[in-house]
Protein backbone atom coordinates (compact mmCIF):
# COMPACT_ATOMS: atom_id res chain seq x y z
CA UNK A 1 0.00 0.00 0.00
CA UNK A 2 1.52 3.43 -1.02
CA UNK A 3 0.42 6.92 -0.26
CA UNK A 4 0.27 7.41 -4.01
CA UNK A 5 -2.41 4.79 -4.23
CA UNK A 6 -4.30 6.52 -1.82
CA UNK A 7 -6.57 9.35 -3.44
CA UNK A 8 -7.76 11.13 0.14
CA UNK A 9 -3.74 12.02 1.10
CA UNK A 10 -2.84 15.29 0.48
CA UNK A 11 0.25 15.00 -1.97
CA UNK A 12 1.70 17.01 0.77
CA UNK A 13 1.90 14.74 3.44
CA UNK A 14 3.32 11.33 0.95
CA UNK A 15 7.01 10.58 2.44
CA UNK A 16 9.33 8.08 0.03
CA UNK A 17 10.19 6.24 3.38
CA UNK A 18 7.48 2.49 3.11
CA UNK A 19 7.42 2.73 7.11
CA UNK A 20 6.27 6.38 7.50
CA UNK A 21 4.00 6.07 4.30
CA UNK A 22 2.22 3.26 6.23
CA UNK A 23 2.06 5.25 9.40
CA UNK A 24 0.60 8.55 7.76
CA UNK A 25 -1.96 6.11 5.98
CA UNK A 26 -3.36 4.83 9.28
CA UNK A 27 -3.55 7.97 10.88
CA UNK A 28 -5.48 8.98 7.78
CA UNK A 29 -7.83 6.27 7.91
CA UNK A 30 -8.27 6.29 11.63
CA UNK A 31 -9.14 10.53 11.21
CA UNK A 32 -11.62 9.31 8.46
CA UNK A 33 -13.11 7.12 10.52
CA UNK A 34 -13.11 9.51 13.44
CA UNK A 35 -14.54 12.22 11.24
CA UNK A 36 -17.69 10.15 10.06
CA UNK A 37 -18.75 9.06 14.11
CA UNK A 38 -18.82 12.86 14.74
CA UNK A 39 -20.42 13.36 11.81
CA UNK A 40 -22.97 10.74 12.35
CA UNK A 41 -23.47 12.18 15.56
CA UNK A 42 -24.36 15.49 14.01
CA UNK A 43 -20.85 16.89 15.39
CA UNK A 44 -17.87 18.42 13.02
CA UNK A 45 -14.72 16.41 12.23
CA UNK A 46 -11.39 18.36 12.15
CA UNK A 47 -11.30 18.16 8.79
CA UNK A 48 -12.54 20.71 6.87
CA UNK A 49 -13.70 18.37 3.82
CA UNK A 50 -16.47 16.28 4.61
CA UNK A 51 -15.61 12.85 5.92
CA UNK A 52 -18.33 11.20 3.71
CA UNK A 53 -16.61 12.75 0.65
CA UNK A 54 -13.42 11.17 1.90
CA UNK A 55 -14.90 7.58 2.53
CA UNK A 56 -15.70 7.82 -1.32
CA UNK A 57 -12.90 8.73 -2.16
CA UNK A 58 -11.36 6.01 -0.22
CA UNK A 59 -13.82 3.52 -1.14
CA UNK A 60 -11.64 0.65 -2.78
CA UNK A 61 -8.46 1.14 0.24
CA UNK A 62 -11.31 1.01 2.96
CA UNK A 63 -12.73 -2.58 1.07
CA UNK A 64 -8.78 -3.44 0.93
CA UNK A 65 -8.70 -3.12 4.85
CA UNK A 66 -12.04 -4.75 5.27
CA UNK A 67 -13.89 -1.51 6.44
CA UNK A 68 -15.99 -1.02 3.17
CA UNK A 69 -19.28 -2.65 5.23
CA UNK A 70 -18.29 -0.27 8.45
CA UNK A 71 -17.66 2.39 6.62
CA UNK A 72 -21.23 1.96 4.78
CA UNK A 73 -22.91 1.77 7.68
CA UNK A 74 -21.64 4.97 9.36
CA UNK A 75 -22.79 6.41 5.90
CA UNK A 76 -26.18 5.21 6.33
CA UNK A 77 -26.18 3.21 2.87
CA UNK A 78 -26.68 0.04 5.01
CA UNK A 79 -30.00 -1.44 4.66
CA UNK A 80 -31.91 0.68 7.61
CA UNK A 81 -33.32 -1.01 10.80
CA UNK A 82 -36.83 -0.04 10.95
CA UNK A 83 -37.08 2.10 13.51
CA UNK A 84 -40.12 4.43 14.53
CA UNK A 85 -39.29 8.03 14.92
CA UNK A 86 -40.93 9.04 17.87
CA UNK A 87 -39.19 9.41 21.41
CA UNK A 88 -41.44 7.53 24.18
CA UNK A 89 -41.76 10.50 26.69
CA UNK A 90 -40.24 8.72 30.30
CA UNK A 91 -41.25 11.91 32.44
CA UNK A 92 -43.04 11.67 35.86
CA UNK A 93 -46.55 12.62 34.18
CA UNK A 94 -48.24 9.22 34.06
CA UNK A 95 -50.92 10.59 31.63
CA UNK A 96 -47.55 11.75 29.07
CA UNK A 97 -46.06 8.81 29.09
CA UNK A 98 -49.65 7.37 28.29
CA UNK A 99 -49.72 9.45 25.50
CA UNK A 100 -46.42 8.82 24.18
CA UNK A 101 -46.58 5.25 24.66
CA UNK A 102 -49.71 4.99 22.26
CA UNK A 103 -47.57 6.98 19.51
CA UNK A 104 -44.87 4.80 20.25
CA UNK A 105 -47.56 1.92 19.34
CA UNK A 106 -48.89 3.57 16.75
CA UNK A 107 -45.48 4.07 14.40
CA UNK A 108 -44.62 0.18 15.58
CA UNK A 109 -48.29 -0.90 14.19
CA UNK A 110 -47.32 0.74 10.76
CA UNK A 111 -43.52 -0.49 10.61
CA UNK A 112 -45.01 -4.47 11.47
CA UNK A 113 -44.77 -5.09 8.13
CA UNK A 114 -41.63 -3.60 7.34
CA UNK A 115 -39.82 -5.07 10.32
CA UNK A 116 -41.43 -8.98 9.07
CA UNK A 117 -39.75 -8.35 5.47
CA UNK A 118 -36.34 -6.75 7.10
CA UNK A 119 -36.52 -10.17 9.61
CA UNK A 120 -37.57 -12.64 7.04
CA UNK A 121 -35.06 -11.20 4.38
CA UNK A 122 -32.35 -11.94 6.49
CA UNK A 123 -33.32 -15.38 7.71
CA UNK A 124 -33.29 -16.42 3.97
CA UNK A 125 -29.95 -14.59 3.31
CA UNK A 126 -27.66 -15.99 5.92
CA UNK A 127 -25.73 -19.05 4.91
CA UNK A 128 -23.20 -21.02 7.52
CA UNK A 129 -23.79 -18.14 9.86
CA UNK A 130 -26.98 -17.74 11.96
CA UNK A 131 -29.14 -14.83 10.21
CA UNK A 132 -28.29 -12.31 13.28
CA UNK A 133 -24.94 -12.45 12.89
CA UNK A 134 -25.81 -10.08 9.69
CA UNK A 135 -26.14 -7.55 11.77
CA UNK A 136 -22.60 -6.50 12.13
CA UNK A 137 -20.35 -5.15 10.09
CA UNK A 138 -17.12 -6.71 11.04
CA UNK A 139 -16.45 -10.45 11.18
CA UNK A 140 -17.64 -12.30 14.49
CA UNK A 141 -15.13 -14.93 16.13
CA UNK A 142 -16.51 -18.40 15.37
CA UNK A 143 -16.16 -19.73 19.07
CA UNK A 144 -18.19 -16.85 19.80
CA UNK A 145 -21.25 -17.42 17.54
CA UNK A 146 -21.55 -20.54 18.94
CA UNK A 147 -21.72 -19.75 22.06
CA UNK A 148 -24.03 -16.58 21.26
CA UNK A 149 -26.12 -19.18 19.04
CA UNK A 150 -26.42 -21.70 21.87
CA UNK A 151 -27.29 -19.12 24.59
CA UNK A 152 -31.16 -19.70 26.29
CA UNK A 153 -32.58 -18.37 29.54
CA UNK A 154 -36.03 -19.02 30.50
CA UNK A 155 -38.67 -16.65 29.85
CA UNK A 156 -40.06 -15.16 33.75
CA UNK A 157 -43.02 -14.03 35.19
CA UNK A 158 -41.63 -10.36 35.78
CA UNK A 159 -44.94 -8.47 36.94
CA UNK A 160 -43.97 -8.94 40.30
CA UNK A 161 -40.77 -6.98 40.04
CA UNK A 162 -42.69 -4.25 37.73
CA UNK A 163 -45.14 -3.82 40.42
CA UNK A 164 -42.80 -3.74 43.40
CA UNK A 165 -41.27 -0.83 41.69
CA UNK A 166 -44.17 1.02 40.98
CA UNK A 167 -45.39 0.75 44.48
CA UNK A 168 -43.01 3.48 46.41
CA UNK A 169 -44.44 5.95 42.98
CA UNK A 170 -48.16 5.29 43.80
CA UNK A 171 -48.58 3.47 40.46
CA UNK A 172 -51.49 0.91 40.89
CA UNK A 173 -53.73 -1.26 38.52
CA UNK A 174 -52.27 -0.51 35.28
CA UNK A 175 -48.57 -0.12 37.28
CA UNK A 176 -47.09 -3.11 35.23
CA UNK A 177 -48.08 -1.71 31.71
CA UNK A 178 -45.73 -0.45 29.36
CA UNK A 179 -45.77 2.62 29.40
CA UNK A 180 -45.00 2.79 33.04
CA UNK A 181 -42.50 -0.23 33.49
CA UNK A 182 -40.21 1.23 31.04
CA UNK A 183 -40.37 4.34 33.13
CA UNK A 184 -39.88 2.14 36.32
CA UNK A 185 -36.88 0.80 34.57
CA UNK A 186 -35.05 3.36 35.13
CA UNK A 187 -35.70 3.39 38.75
CA UNK A 188 -37.89 6.26 38.95
CA UNK A 189 -39.49 6.45 42.61
CA UNK A 190 -37.36 3.75 43.79
CA UNK A 191 -35.64 6.03 46.42
CA UNK A 192 -38.86 7.83 48.02
CA UNK A 193 -42.33 8.62 47.04
CA UNK A 194 -41.21 11.79 46.30
CA UNK A 195 -38.78 11.10 43.53
CA UNK A 196 -42.36 9.24 41.45
CA UNK A 197 -44.54 12.23 42.10
CA UNK A 198 -45.39 14.66 39.01
CA UNK A 199 -42.80 17.94 38.99
CA UNK A 200 -40.76 15.75 41.49
CA UNK A 201 -36.54 16.91 41.09
CA UNK A 202 -34.21 14.42 40.62
CA UNK A 203 -33.42 13.16 43.96
CA UNK A 204 -30.50 14.62 46.19
CA UNK A 205 -29.28 11.48 47.02
CA UNK A 206 -27.69 11.05 43.68
CA UNK A 207 -24.72 13.57 42.46
CA UNK A 208 -25.64 15.78 39.34
CA UNK A 209 -24.63 14.78 36.27
CA UNK A 210 -21.55 16.44 35.76
CA UNK A 211 -20.24 15.45 38.97
CA UNK A 212 -21.14 11.88 38.35
CA UNK A 213 -18.85 11.35 35.10
CA UNK A 214 -15.91 13.25 36.99
CA UNK A 215 -16.19 10.64 39.71
CA UNK A 216 -16.28 7.88 37.12
CA UNK A 217 -14.04 8.57 34.63
CA UNK A 218 -11.80 9.96 37.86
CA UNK A 219 -11.69 5.75 38.71
CA UNK A 220 -11.51 4.32 35.10
CA UNK A 221 -8.39 6.27 35.07
CA UNK A 222 -7.10 5.61 38.47
CA UNK A 223 -7.33 1.82 37.03
CA UNK A 224 -5.67 2.57 33.98
CA UNK A 225 -8.47 1.90 32.16
CA UNK A 226 -8.08 4.83 30.06
CA UNK A 227 -5.01 6.69 29.65
CA UNK A 228 -4.15 10.27 31.23
CA UNK A 229 -4.21 11.70 28.50
CA UNK A 230 -7.57 10.28 26.56
CA UNK A 231 -10.16 12.95 26.47
CA UNK A 232 -13.93 11.87 27.38
CA UNK A 233 -16.36 14.40 25.44
CA UNK A 234 -19.92 13.93 26.25
CA UNK A 235 -23.24 14.62 24.47
CA UNK A 236 -26.41 15.21 26.67
CA UNK A 237 -29.34 14.41 24.94
CA UNK A 238 -32.90 13.80 26.71
CA UNK A 239 -34.71 10.55 26.75
CA UNK A 240 -32.05 8.87 24.85
CA UNK A 241 -30.17 5.40 25.53
CA UNK A 242 -26.61 5.66 26.88
CA UNK A 243 -24.34 4.61 23.90
CA UNK A 244 -20.75 5.23 22.99
CA UNK A 245 -18.43 6.14 20.17
CA UNK A 246 -15.02 5.06 19.87
CA UNK A 247 -13.46 8.30 18.49
CA UNK A 248 -9.99 8.32 17.63
CA UNK A 249 -8.78 11.37 17.06
CA UNK A 250 -6.82 10.17 18.79
CA UNK A 251 -6.99 9.77 22.08
CA UNK A 252 -11.10 11.03 22.49
CA UNK A 253 -13.79 8.90 22.84
CA UNK A 254 -17.56 10.64 22.91
CA UNK A 255 -20.36 9.56 25.27
CA UNK A 256 -23.92 10.27 24.76
CA UNK A 257 -26.15 10.13 27.74
CA UNK A 258 -29.66 11.22 28.61
CA UNK A 259 -29.91 14.79 30.45
CA UNK A 260 -31.01 13.02 33.53
CA UNK A 261 -29.53 10.94 36.59
CA UNK A 262 -31.53 8.06 37.73
CA UNK A 263 -30.35 5.02 39.96
CA UNK A 264 -29.54 2.82 36.21
CA UNK A 265 -27.55 6.05 35.39
CA UNK A 266 -24.61 4.94 37.44
CA UNK A 267 -24.85 1.13 35.91
CA UNK A 268 -25.30 3.00 32.49
CA UNK A 269 -21.81 4.80 32.78
CA UNK A 270 -19.97 2.67 34.00
CA UNK A 271 -20.96 0.55 31.22
CA UNK A 272 -20.52 2.85 28.54
CA UNK A 273 -16.85 3.85 29.93
CA UNK A 274 -16.32 -0.42 30.17
CA UNK A 275 -16.57 0.39 26.19
CA UNK A 276 -14.57 3.62 26.14
CA UNK A 277 -11.77 1.70 27.71
CA UNK A 278 -12.06 -1.51 25.00
CA UNK A 279 -11.16 0.78 22.69
CA UNK A 280 -9.07 3.23 23.96
CA UNK A 281 -6.03 0.68 24.97
CA UNK A 282 -6.06 -0.91 21.78
CA UNK A 283 -2.20 -0.87 20.35
CA UNK A 284 -1.32 2.31 18.21
CA UNK A 285 0.48 -0.50 16.01
CA UNK A 286 -2.44 -3.39 15.66
CA UNK A 287 -3.36 -3.54 12.27
CA UNK A 288 -6.81 -1.04 11.36
CA UNK A 289 -8.90 -3.56 10.78
CA UNK A 290 -8.31 -4.92 14.36
CA UNK A 291 -8.44 -1.45 16.00
CA UNK A 292 -12.10 -1.22 15.07
CA UNK A 293 -13.11 -5.00 15.31
CA UNK A 294 -14.81 -6.13 18.54
CA UNK A 295 -16.02 -9.53 19.60
CA UNK A 296 -19.68 -8.54 20.68
CA UNK A 297 -19.60 -11.37 23.63
CA UNK A 298 -16.32 -10.00 24.57
CA UNK A 299 -17.56 -6.86 25.01
CA UNK A 300 -20.81 -6.47 26.39
CA UNK A 301 -19.38 -9.06 29.22
CA UNK A 302 -16.24 -7.09 30.13
CA UNK A 303 -18.81 -4.22 29.93
CA UNK A 304 -21.22 -6.08 32.55
CA UNK A 305 -18.27 -6.95 34.47
CA UNK A 306 -17.36 -2.86 34.99
CA UNK A 307 -21.26 -2.55 35.50
CA UNK A 308 -21.57 -5.28 38.55
CA UNK A 309 -19.25 -3.22 40.37
CA UNK A 310 -21.88 -0.34 40.51
CA UNK A 311 -23.86 -2.84 42.62
CA UNK A 312 -21.51 -2.81 45.04
CA UNK A 313 -22.35 -0.60 48.62
CA UNK A 314 -18.87 -0.32 48.99
CA UNK A 315 -18.21 1.18 45.28
CA UNK A 316 -21.62 3.73 45.52
CA UNK A 317 -20.30 5.24 49.07
CA UNK A 318 -16.66 6.26 47.18
CA UNK A 319 -19.25 8.24 44.69
CA UNK A 320 -20.35 10.10 47.79
CA UNK A 321 -23.81 7.97 48.35
CA UNK A 322 -24.91 7.68 51.71
CA UNK A 323 -25.06 3.97 53.40
CA UNK A 324 -29.09 3.61 53.14
CA UNK A 325 -29.67 4.83 49.82
CA UNK A 326 -26.10 3.02 48.67
CA UNK A 327 -28.34 -0.58 49.74
CA UNK A 328 -31.49 0.14 47.97
CA UNK A 329 -29.76 1.21 44.85
CA UNK A 330 -27.71 -1.95 45.22
CA UNK A 331 -30.85 -3.94 45.50
CA UNK A 332 -32.29 -1.54 43.03
CA UNK A 333 -29.42 -3.03 40.46
CA UNK A 334 -29.66 -6.53 41.01
CA UNK A 335 -33.67 -6.57 40.74
CA UNK A 336 -32.79 -4.39 37.67
CA UNK A 337 -30.54 -7.26 36.07
CA UNK A 338 -33.07 -9.87 36.32
CA UNK A 339 -35.67 -7.86 35.18
CA UNK A 340 -33.50 -7.16 32.13
CA UNK A 341 -32.45 -10.68 31.33
CA UNK A 342 -36.14 -11.61 31.31
CA UNK A 343 -36.99 -9.64 28.63
CA UNK A 344 -33.67 -10.58 26.97
CA UNK A 345 -35.03 -13.79 27.18
CA UNK A 346 -38.70 -13.44 25.60
CA UNK A 347 -36.48 -11.69 22.61
CA UNK A 348 -34.92 -14.87 22.45
CA UNK A 349 -37.99 -16.93 22.70
CA UNK A 350 -39.33 -14.86 20.30
CA UNK A 351 -36.59 -15.77 18.18
CA UNK A 352 -37.07 -18.91 18.27
CA UNK A 353 -41.02 -19.20 17.37
CA UNK A 354 -40.81 -16.91 14.24
CA UNK A 355 -39.06 -19.08 12.33
CA UNK A 356 -42.14 -21.45 11.80
CA UNK A 357 -43.84 -18.23 10.93
CA UNK A 358 -44.51 -17.28 7.21
CA UNK A 359 -46.60 -13.59 7.88
CA UNK A 360 -46.76 -10.76 9.63
CA UNK A 361 -49.97 -11.06 11.36
CA UNK A 362 -48.38 -14.81 12.42
CA UNK A 363 -45.40 -13.31 13.93
CA UNK A 364 -47.61 -10.73 16.10
CA UNK A 365 -49.68 -14.21 17.13
CA UNK A 366 -46.25 -15.44 18.20
CA UNK A 367 -45.26 -12.29 20.14
CA UNK A 368 -48.81 -11.70 21.94
CA UNK A 369 -47.96 -15.42 23.41
CA UNK A 370 -44.40 -14.37 24.38
CA UNK A 371 -45.34 -11.12 26.05
CA UNK A 372 -48.54 -13.12 27.91
CA UNK A 373 -45.28 -15.16 29.51
CA UNK A 374 -43.73 -12.45 31.10
CA UNK A 375 -46.72 -11.28 32.63
CA UNK A 376 -46.19 -7.24 31.37
CA UNK A 377 -48.58 -7.47 28.44
CA UNK A 378 -46.15 -6.06 25.68
CA UNK A 379 -48.00 -4.57 22.85
CA UNK A 380 -46.79 -7.34 20.75
CA UNK A 381 -46.00 -4.77 17.36
CA UNK A 382 -43.42 -3.61 20.14
CA UNK A 383 -42.14 -6.83 20.69
CA UNK A 384 -41.57 -7.76 17.42
CA UNK A 385 -39.60 -4.02 17.07
CA UNK A 386 -36.92 -5.50 19.33
CA UNK A 387 -36.07 -8.50 16.89
CA UNK A 388 -34.04 -5.92 15.01
CA UNK A 389 -31.65 -5.89 17.92
CA UNK A 390 -31.60 -9.79 18.50
CA UNK A 391 -27.69 -10.04 18.30
CA UNK A 392 -27.53 -7.59 21.00
CA UNK A 393 -29.75 -9.07 23.30
CA UNK A 394 -27.80 -12.50 22.58
CA UNK A 395 -24.81 -10.19 23.32
CA UNK A 396 -26.04 -9.39 26.78
CA UNK A 397 -26.95 -12.72 27.82
CA UNK A 398 -24.13 -14.82 26.83
CA UNK A 399 -22.12 -12.21 28.31
CA UNK A 400 -23.93 -12.55 31.63
CA UNK A 401 -22.32 -16.23 31.45
CA UNK A 402 -19.30 -14.79 30.45
CA UNK A 403 -18.23 -12.35 32.83
CA UNK A 404 -19.49 -14.44 35.87
CA UNK A 405 -16.87 -17.41 34.39
CA UNK A 406 -14.46 -14.20 34.51
CA UNK A 407 -15.25 -12.97 38.08
CA UNK A 408 -14.52 -16.61 39.38
CA UNK A 409 -10.69 -16.30 37.47
CA UNK A 410 -10.58 -13.01 39.11
CA UNK A 411 -11.73 -14.15 42.51
CA UNK A 412 -9.68 -16.96 43.06
CA UNK A 413 -6.15 -15.30 41.67
CA UNK A 414 -7.18 -11.87 43.47
CA UNK A 415 -9.97 -12.59 45.73
CA UNK A 416 -10.07 -11.26 49.20
CA UNK A 417 -13.01 -13.42 50.49
CA UNK A 418 -15.61 -10.39 50.61
CA UNK A 419 -19.02 -11.20 50.99
CA UNK A 420 -19.54 -9.04 47.61
CA UNK A 421 -17.57 -11.56 45.93
CA UNK A 422 -15.52 -9.13 44.06
CA UNK A 423 -12.42 -8.46 46.10
CA UNK A 424 -10.09 -8.64 42.87
CA UNK A 425 -11.40 -5.48 42.26
CA UNK A 426 -9.18 -3.87 45.34
CA UNK A 427 -6.26 -5.40 43.67
CA UNK A 428 -4.05 -3.32 41.24
CA UNK A 429 -2.73 -6.45 39.94
CA UNK A 430 -5.91 -7.79 38.80
CA UNK A 431 -6.70 -4.57 37.29
CA UNK A 432 -2.77 -4.50 35.43
CA UNK A 433 -3.98 -8.10 34.15
CA UNK A 434 -7.43 -6.98 32.83
CA UNK A 435 -5.72 -4.12 30.61
CA UNK A 436 -3.24 -6.57 29.31
CA UNK A 437 -6.34 -8.54 28.41
CA UNK A 438 -8.02 -5.68 26.90
CA UNK A 439 -5.15 -4.65 25.07
CA UNK A 440 -5.21 -8.14 22.68
CA UNK A 441 -6.21 -7.82 19.00
CA UNK A 442 -7.10 -10.43 16.27
CA UNK A 443 -7.85 -14.10 17.71
CA UNK A 444 -6.36 -13.23 21.06
CA UNK A 445 -8.73 -10.42 21.11
CA UNK A 446 -12.06 -12.74 21.38
CA UNK A 447 -14.09 -13.54 24.27
CA UNK A 448 -11.68 -17.05 24.18
CA UNK A 449 -8.58 -15.22 23.96
CA UNK A 450 -9.51 -12.87 27.03
CA UNK A 451 -10.09 -15.94 29.29
CA UNK A 452 -6.88 -17.04 28.21
CA UNK A 453 -4.91 -14.20 28.60
CA UNK A 454 -6.72 -13.85 32.64
CA UNK A 455 -4.66 -17.21 33.07
CA UNK A 456 -1.53 -15.99 32.42
CA UNK A 457 0.84 -14.35 34.89
CA UNK A 458 -0.26 -11.11 35.45
CA UNK A 459 1.78 -7.77 33.76
CA UNK A 460 3.57 -5.43 37.11
CA UNK A 461 0.74 -2.88 38.00
CA UNK A 462 2.92 0.57 35.96
CA UNK A 463 3.19 3.66 37.99
CA UNK A 464 0.23 5.56 38.77
CA UNK A 465 -0.20 8.66 36.82
CA UNK A 466 -0.73 11.84 39.54
CA UNK A 467 -4.52 12.73 39.05
CA UNK A 468 -5.53 13.78 42.70
CA UNK A 469 -7.21 16.67 41.16
CA UNK A 470 -9.50 14.30 38.57
CA UNK A 471 -12.41 13.47 40.75
CA UNK A 472 -12.38 17.23 42.66
CA UNK A 473 -14.12 19.04 39.62
CA UNK A 474 -15.12 18.27 36.03
CA UNK A 475 -12.23 18.76 33.37
CA UNK A 476 -12.95 21.37 30.50
CA UNK A 477 -13.36 18.41 28.12
CA UNK A 478 -15.76 16.24 30.03
CA UNK A 479 -18.32 18.86 30.17
CA UNK A 480 -21.38 18.45 28.25
CA UNK A 481 -22.02 19.89 25.13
Amino acid sequence: MTAAAHPGVPDAVRPADSDAVRVVYVEYVENLLADLQLERAGLPGRDPVPAARRARQAAGELADLGLDRFVAELLGETAPVPAPAAVLDLEADEEGRRTSYGIWCAEARELTDEVWRWLAERRRAAGELPWWCGESALPLPHDSVRRLAGVTAPVRDLSEIAAAWARPTGLRGSATAEYNWRWLLLGKGVLGPSGGLPGAEVSEALPPLNELITLLVGQARRRGLLPPAHQVKVLRRPNTPSMVMPVRLPGSSLLSLPTAVTPVTVQYLQHELAHLAEHALRPSDAPLLERWTFDPLRSEGWALLLERLAGSTAFLARLGIDEETAAVLARFHAEEERFSRGLMAADLALDADLAGCRTSAEALDAASAVAARTGLEWAPELLLLRQTRVLHWRSYLAGYAWRDTVRAELDARFGTGQSEGDGWADRDEAWALLRSALARTGPAGSATGFLDALRLPEPAPPHAPDITDITARPRPHEEAR
